[in-house]
């Protein structure tokens, strides 16, 4: 114990010592580094306050008969705005960060409202794609309904939870999807459907005056490198061997050595009969494999919960935690909390982390700030976590368009 504590003392000295030696070489460099990560993030603040927002309200139509595959339509149709990955030049002296769209389900006061933030450039491409698939639907352009609220919560008035969700394991492994809660009916063409927003709406409806429950699906095109990651996934699945990658100056030195006499032959790979798969991993290899032909979206999902201090309800945190865990399938993936945004409830000084991080969760709820570990949701698991509720959901305070709009007759004089 001493020994070690004396050979730590030894480095640190000697450390110390180089850097009073030298501080004139180590101190321009240490500048630098700290003047251009200071570039970096002046321009990515400048850059962000320089984009202008609107926040539109999605009216959900009287009767939805459509499955979840028209909200994928809208998805993808998003994935548009991709152009490409942000140049490093654009990142550094522009501030430039990709593109994104907050899709939200909120619930005040026993009322439920969806909503789209998206900036204003590509507000005629969100509200074209949404006619085109929910043509009865109206989408208005309204106030954040989170001014409501005081600028900063906590207060003395308000407390608050929230945390954001990931993935329990790869990206490339799917959650469960809105085909498996279909099932065929007694006729050919009858199909029924368990809704699963309508577990989450039926908890925003029992909301109380003065709560609020925010849930932002914040979402950017991901390209297609997810796809490349996703592959080391499907060749542990069928038994392949990960490759170690060998640099070019370990392949010259190794084919020099076989070269000359005596020298180690190069090793050539044993080809061996992989046994078969078995049902389960060949059904999760198909799934996986399916997820591939999707295109994909860096995602991240914020779930606050804001109530009145002393009106704290337990059971609207189970009832929000176990309509995620609908998605959940054992031999696939799942959504967990991400327990580093969440309030701490134990430990040392867990007051205080727990107050930073209400702060914080709430600061970028208002902010629609995209989250630091986005996961990879395909436009296929998008449509299942967000879309209208079905004409299933009879919930009262869901605000739903009345009637259809009826088109000018053809030849109406303009004047």
């Amino acid at each position: 114990m001493v020994e070690s504590i004396t050979l730590t003392l030894d480095g640190l000295r000697i450390a110390y010592d180089l850097f009073a030696r030298f501080w004139w070489l180590y101190l321009p460099i240490l500048l630098f580094f700290a003047w251009f990560f200071s570039l970096e993030n002046y321009n990515k603040l400048k850059y962000l306050a320089s984009l202008e927002w609107v926040l539109l309200e999605i009216r959900v139509p009287r009767e939805v008969n459509k499955s979840p595959k028209g909200m994928e339509q809208v998805f993808a149709a998003l994935y548009g705005v991709f152009l490409g990955p942000t140049r490093w030049q654009d990142r550094i002296f522009k501030g430039k960060i990709p593109d994104w769209f907050s899709f939200e389900l909120a619930g005040t006061s026993g009322e439920i409202h969806f909503y789209v933030r998206t900036q204003k450039q590509y507000r005629n491409l969100v509200e074209s794609q949404i006619y085109a698939q929910y043509p009865d639907a109206e989408l208005i352009e309204v106030e954040d309904y989170l001014v409501r609220l005081p600028r900063f919560l906590p207060n003395d008035e308000y407390d608050l939870w929230g945390g954001e969700l990931i993935l329990s394991r790869e990206d490339a492994y799917p959650i469960r999807t809105y085909p498996e809660f279909e099932e065929k009916g007694t006729g050919p063409d009858i199909v029924k459907r368990i809704d699963p927003v309508a577990s989450l709406a039926e908890t925003l409806g029992t909301l109380e005056y003065k709560e609020y429950i925010s849930v932002q699906l914040l979402i950017r095109p991901a390209g297609d490198g997810w796809i490349k990651k996703g592959q080391a996934v499907v060749d542990k699945l069928m038994g392949k061997k990960a490759k170690t990658k060998e640099d070019w100056l370990t392949k010259a030195v190794f084919s020099i050595d076989a070269l000359l006499p005596g020298g180690a032959p190069v090793k050539k790979e044993e080809k061996k009969e992989r046994e078969p798969l078995s049902p389960g991993v060949q059904d999760v290899l198909k799934a996986v494999e399916k997820s591939f032909t999707k295109l994909g979206f860096e995602s991240g999902v914020r779930l606050v919960y804001i109530f009145p201090k002393g009106n704290f309800h337990k059971t609207h945190l189970v009832a929000m935690n176990g309509a995620f865990k609908q998605f959940a399938s054992p031999s696939l993936n799942s959504f967990k909390l991400n327990g580093k945004t969440t309030p701490p409830i134990r430990g040392l000084f867990y007051k205080q982390k727990a107050y930073r991080r209400k702060v914080s969760i709430y600061g970028k709820l208002r902010d629609r700030s995209f989250v630091k570990k986005p996961i990879i949701l395909t436009t296929e698991e998008l449509a299942t976590v967000y879309h209208f509720p079905d004409v299933s959901v009879k919930s009262p305070l869901l605000p739903r368009v009345e009637a259809k709009k009826g088109e000018p007759p053809a030849g109406l004089p303009i004047g």
